[in-house]
């Protein structure tokens, strides 16, 4: 897989927000977008005997890709499903995902109870029409403190 140059961006590519200690120390955040596309970009330390690949020099990163389309339905899933008590129109306790298509690309949007870490909640939102290494499909892993406290949600919802 190519990565996103964060410090030189494709013509086209914008930025739309840079979290620094995104959910762990050192870890950068990172929301670009195109035409077309919301591309997430976390940028981990890396230490020398790690278990992830360094990427870039003193990081691993991982990327995720999905339809820029998509952004207002996830927005709204999390906000509307998946933050608010079923009484208040949120999903009831036994639903768990929800799933879409954008632009002829499959999207999942789940509640992950051990976001990253246990008891950490948060969402794993995957596109089942692009695959990953060997995995048929590509996922990305969001905390809520994320998602709130760091303004990812915000950012989201501004594109």
């Amino acid at each position: 897989m190519s990565f996103l140059n964060t410090q030189s961006l494709p013509v086209g590519y914008q930025t739309s927000v840079e979290i620094v200690d995104a959910f762990k120390n050192g870890e950068l955040f990172f929301l670009i977008t195109n035409k077309h596309e919301a591309i997430f970009l976390r940028k981990e330390a890396w230490k020398v005997g790690d278990y992830l690949d360094e990427d870039e020099p003193g990081y691993s990163l991982e990327q995720f890709t999905l339809p820029l389309s998509a952004i207002p339905w996830l927005v709204d899933i999390i906000e509307n499903k998946f933050w608010r008590k079923s009484s208040q129109g949120g999903v009831p306790a036994e639903v768990l995902h929800y799933k879409n298509t954008f632009d002829a690309e499959e999207v999942k949007i789940r509640f992950t109870p051990n976001c990253q870490k246990e008891f950490e909640p948060g969402i794993t939102i995957l596109n089942l029409s692009r695959p990953d290494g060997r995995s048929k499909y590509s996922e990305l892993a969001i905390p809520y403190y994320t998602l709130r406290d760091k303004r990812l949600l915000q950012a989201m919802k501004s594109i």
